[in-house]
Order: structure tokens, then sequence, then C-alpha cells
């Protein structure tokens, strides 16, 4: 897949409505999907139009809505372009093999771009972590300017969240890192787009977590954990606006594990929002005023949906909920922003899946990303003051739109009745009988996979395969309840709850039982190995990219990235893996004598969150077992498959092997 290029921009506008509430025909990108032919019209897509990254990495709008900027990758080089909205006319900055992973408009001239480097500072544990830098870039000269650089006492990184704020009508920035003196404190600085030295805001201490800035870059609140003392605190800036900071304790919350989150700004300005994890108020969002009075419950999630708190652009206050189901919705309480909420579906068309992914201060300028059974992912700029709609790019150009395939939403039951919600999508131009499978387990385990284009599960499914994905417990999206069901069920309940809907989907006739195969990374990479040692004979083949096979290693691996502490990271894992005497039953590689198919192993050298070693230990343990293995790994690749190019290589490889062991 080509990287955007400017012929790949519309230079005109493509729509012009009348309001807000007026249809737009979308026949310029593609009529409605119709109905799969049984033969196809265009080839079959390379490897390529799907495992490339997308055509845009990260996306940004500038503050007055005249300006966006965008990344994109060249080979392995990211390409930072810009245009005014008005002309499209695109500029390039190479910034090279570097990994981006956040960018936003520091100012309307200036860019902030966040990247991580992988590598071991000594008072970090000593391990290799993915650091992050911050740094502005003017846009008109490329000039760059590196925070944290010039600060004695630090090194020139950023940790946190990096936000712009507005002082006396100037932009800056505020980031937050730990002074290398005097006991590590957390320190809050803001830092101007043109240098690289700082202004100190507030000055915390070892166990600071973050805070919450005004937009006028003014400290409201800021949250500490001590795990000594298993104490959650939060301090709230009573001093005089303007003039100096006065921290007062206001709420305190005894607690190991699940501590409260500091989010934001309340919708008067004054208070906080908190995230509330256990006790009677678990799961709800609360403001708390500056004297600690807890309010009532903002949003409770009784329904068990995934959802998040929005934050108007411009004032930084709450303005509402987002909702996680299949899709995104938003419930704004604000009332500009939701109008524009409400405006989103009757502008783009029903049959579009969209999201918002950024806003001019005035809010009625946006970014939309939207996707339909069509379209593979586009990204639009939207001024619902004038009617204006702009296409900007197409993440994945180079796929024709009749392989795009759909996901459909399933759900079965479990063998304990336990109600198991995910996706199924099937091969384009074949028959829905006796199907080749592949089982693709999400990451996490604590997350979810959703409806939206996911370019493994089409590569695959353009293969010939059909693809299960199911939400297993444990799984995020689905309250609690669901995720505390998970506890202890790594190689146990979580597994099953996958080949139950291999059993399933064979009852419809739809899959073949005896063409299965499992495939997935991170904590998915497990469960292939677990599939392949610890479910029998339900899987003729396991490919894990990244994945865990030995859980006390692992919990070790975790302890010592945590300097030797019981943190609540390591009291996390300790919680979902289980008893500690149980986990080499269900770890794989220590139970590699119990393999029955043929597995891939695949891992990069720069992966900070499993490290390679895992996959090194399952190659052992198998090759000792006399088990067919086969181990690749990719030179400077981290845990999220940043480098594009290994990441065709890989999916071709899992391809291959897929082919060999599992025809479709």
């Amino acid at each position: 897949m080509r990287p955007t290029r400017p012929s790949d921009l519309n230079r005109r506008a493509l729509f012009r409505i009348g309001g807000a509430a007026a249809a737009i025909n979308l026949a310029s990108l593609s009529a409605q999907a119709d109905e799969a032919p049984k033969v196809p019209a265009t080839p079959m897509p390379p490897v390529e139009a799907f495992a490339s990254p997308p055509a845009i990495d990260e996306i940004a709008l500038s503050p007055d809505g005249k300006r966006c900027a965008l990344v994109t990758q060249r080979g392995d080089d990211k390409m930072l372009m810009h245009f005014n909205i008005a002309d499209l006319k695109t500029k390039t900055i190479n910034m090279g093999p570097t990994k981006i992973r956040d960018l936003f408009f520091g100012d309307n001239d200036h860019v902030v771009l966040i990247n991580s480097v992988t590598t071991a500072l000594p008072e970090f544990a000593g391990w290799k972590h993915e650091f992050s830098i911050a740094r502005s870039v003017h846009l008109d000269t490329a000039e760059v300017t590196n925070f944290f650089s010039r600060e004695e006492g630090f090194y020139g990184i950023v940790l946190g969240d990096i936000q712009r704020i507005k002082v006396d009508g100037e932009y800056r920035v505020t980031g937050s890192n730990y002074r290398m003196t005097m006991g590590y404190n957390l320190c809050l600085f803001s830092f101007s787009m043109t240098k690289p030295r700082g202004k100190l805001l507030h000055e915390g201490d070892n166990d600071t977590e973050g805070w919450v800035v005004a937009p006028d870059g003014r400290p409201v609140a800021y949250s500490e954990y001590s795990d000594e003392r298993k104490t959650w605190k939060l301090y709230f800036n009573t001093g005089e606006p303007g003039k100096f900071n006065r921290f007062k304790e206001i709420y305190s919350v005894k607690e190991a594990l699940n501590t409260p989150n500091l989010i934001g700004l309340g919708r008067d300005g004054q208070s906080v929002v908190l995230y509330l994890n256990a006790g009677e108020n678990e799961g709800e969002y609360h403001e708390i005023s500056a004297d600690g009075t807890l309010g009532p419950a903002l949003d409770s999630g009784g329904d068990g949906r995934g959802r998040g708190a929005l934050f108007h652009p411009n004032t930084g206050r709450l303005a509402g909920f987002s909702h996680h189901d299949d899709w995104f919705s938003y419930d704004y309480f604000d009332p500009l922003m939701k109008k524009i909420a409400a405006g989103l579906a009757p502008t783009m068309g029903e049959e579009y899946r969209v999201a918002m992914r950024g806003f001019a201060e005035d809010p009625r300028k946006l970014l939309i990303y939207g996707e339909s059974p069509f379209d593979a992912g586009t990204y639009f700029f939207a001024d619902f003051s004038t009617g204006q709609v702009e296409l900007l790019a197409l993440n994945y150009p180079d796929i024709p739109k009749e392989w795009i395939t759909q996901k459909t939403a399933i759900r079965y039951k479990a063998a304990d009745g336990l109600d198991i919600h995910g996706y199924l999508t099937l091969p384009p131009f074949k028959a829905v009988k006796n199907l080749p499978l592949v089982v693709l387990p999400h990451g996490g385990p604590e997350s979810r996979d959703r409806i939206d284009f996911d370019w493994q599960t089409q590569c695959l499914a353009s293969r010939g395969y059909a693809v299960l994905q199911p939400n297993f417990r444990g799984s995020s999206g689905y309250g609690e309840a669901f995720v505390e069901k998970g506890f202890g069920e790594w190689g146990r309940k979580m597994q099953t709850d996958l080949s139950d809907g291999v059993r399933w989907l064979a009852a419809q006739g739809t899959i073949d039982p005896k063409r299965v195969a499992i495939l997935g990374a991170s904590y998915g990479g497990y469960a292939a190995l677990a599939g392949a040692t610890l479910d029998p004979d339900v899987y003729r083949c396991a490919v894990s990219i990244a994945g865990v096979s030995d859980l006390k290693s692992m919990t070790s691996f975790v302890l010592d990235n945590s300097a030797g502490k019981q943190t609540r990271r390591v009291r996390y894992w300790k919680q979902f893996m289980g008893d500690a005497k149980t986990l080499e039953a269900v770890s794989p590689a220590r139970q590699a004598d119990k393999a029955y198919c043929p597995i891939l192993l695949i891992h990069g050298t720069d992966d900070t969150v499993v490290p390679i070693d895992q996959s090194k230990r399952m190659e052992k343990a198998l090759k000792a077992a006399n088990k067919p293995v086969e181990f690749i790994t990719y030179k400077g690749q981290d845990h999220w498959e940043t480098v594009g190019s290994h990441r065709i290589e890989m999916m071709k490889s899992a391809l291959d092997f897929l082919a060999k062991h599992n025809p479709a």
C-alpha cells in the first residue's frame, strides 16, 4: 500500500450542504455495497494492501480549524504532512524511522509529536522500557524543539498526558517528568513551542500520579498513590488563581488495587471528575468539589457497556460520555456538542460508522473518521457552521470495495452457560458452509474486539478463512462482573470460551471443525499456545505473536520492572493470572510435551511488554519435547508492530504457515 501522497487528497469541496441535518450522497466514494458476486471482478489484493500501516497513523486539526497535519509512512520512515483546509496543498517533512505515538497542534503553526524510544535507564529499574519524547515542529520551517532537553536533573523524556494550554494569549503545552535528584519527584512543567526549557508549575513527589490542568494552565488538582501504604489521595489547589498554589488533601481511599482515576475538569470548571473502581460506587463517574464533596453518579454504566468521559475541546470541561458497544456512540449534555454529535449520521449517511477524531477550538470544525460496508476507513474534515465536508484520505486505498467483508456480531453459550459475544467474519466469494476457520483472540486480556475494520481479520478472510473473534470472559466492555469472571481463568474457562465458539460454529454447519487454526498476539498469543497445549484436538496449528508462555516468569518480569516492589501492576497480574501454585499447569512452556499441533512463534526484539524470552522459552521447551515449532524474530520490532516492513513479513509468514497446516 502506498503512503498518502498529494494525489490521494481531494482538492475540492466534495460536499456542500445547507445544514447539519442535510444528508450527503457518498456516491463519489462508492455506491452502496451490492451483494458479493460469485466471481470477483478484481484480483485478490496482495498482503501489502492489508498489512501495510494505514495511510494515516495520526491526524490533528489546528486550534483555528484552518490547518490539518497527519503522520503517514513511506517505507519505514514516518512522514509529517500538513496542508491548509482551504486548498489541500500538502507539504511533507521526513521524520525518519521514528515511532510516533501521538500528534496534536501546539498552536496554529506548530505541531507536538510524541514519539517513543526503546531503551534502559538505570533509574527505571534498569530494564528496557518504551520512553516517550515530546517535541514541537514548526510546520513552515521544520524547526524542532525537544521539551525537557535542557532541564537539569531530568532525562529528556516525558511522562503522562501532554496538554495544550493558553496563558495570557500564548499557547503552551504541559508535561510531567521525574526529577532524578531529591527522591525522584514527579514535576509538572509548561513549555512554549520554541524553547526547550520550561516553567515549573508544581513539584509533586515519588507517589504523584498526575494533574488536572485547566485550559489557562492552572493546576487544579493532583492524585497520588502509595504502594507501601496502599492509599490513594486527591489534592485540590485552594491557592489564589494566578498567584500561588496551595494544595489541600480532600479525599482518600485505602485500596490495594482498584483505586480511583482522576479524569479531568468537572462541568463547572471548578470541580474534577473521578472514576471510582471499588466500593459501593464501583464503575461510576462522580464530580468532586474543592471541599471534598462527592456528587451523585454521572453515568453509572449499569447496563455494563464500556464508556468514557468526553471533554469540551475548548473549555476542557466534562461535556458528556461515549458508549462503546460494537461501535462508539456519543451522549453529550453540552448543548453544542450534543447538536454536533446528532448531525454525524445525517451528514455522513446511515451506512457509515462514524467517530470524531479531533476538534478546533470551535468544535463545529472537526475531523471525522468513517467506515462502511464499502469503505475500509476514510478521514474527513467537516465544518458544521457552513455545511462544508472535505474528504482528506483513505486509510486502505489499495483494497477494492468488493474485498471488504463485513463482521457480524454473534452470541453463543460457553460450556458453563455464560453468554459470550463476539464477531464472525466470512471470506468473500465463498459459500457459507464447512469453511476453514481461524480463531483470532484479542490481546489484553482486559480488552475487547469491535465491529470496526481490522486489517488482520480482513487479510485472513481474503485468503479464504472465516475468522472468529470472541470477547471471552475477562474482556472489557461488558461490565466489571464480566471482567472478574476471568480472574484465575487463564488457560481454563477463558480458553474454552474460544473452543466453545468453534463448536457452536461447527454445529451451525458454518465451519469445518477439522480445519481450525488459532492465531493471536500478546494475550492472544498466549491463547494460541494454550490452545495448542491445554485444549486438546481443537486446532490444526497455532501462531503466537509476542505471546506469554510461562506465567511464573512473566510475573517475575513484571515484578522486576517494578523495581521489585509489590505495585498495583504486579497485584493486577497476580489477580488475573490466579494462584501462583497453579501457574505451571496453565503455562504452555511448562506443558510443551502436550502440544498436539505445529506452532509458529513470532516475536520482536524490542518488545518491552512481553519480553522475547517468553517465545525463546517456548521454543526451547517444544524442541526438548520433540514437537514441531518454527521461530521468527524481527530486529527492532516492538509489541505494537510499529515497523511496517516487519508487519508485512510477519503476516506473510503467518499465512504461509496456515496454508501449510490448515489450508483454505
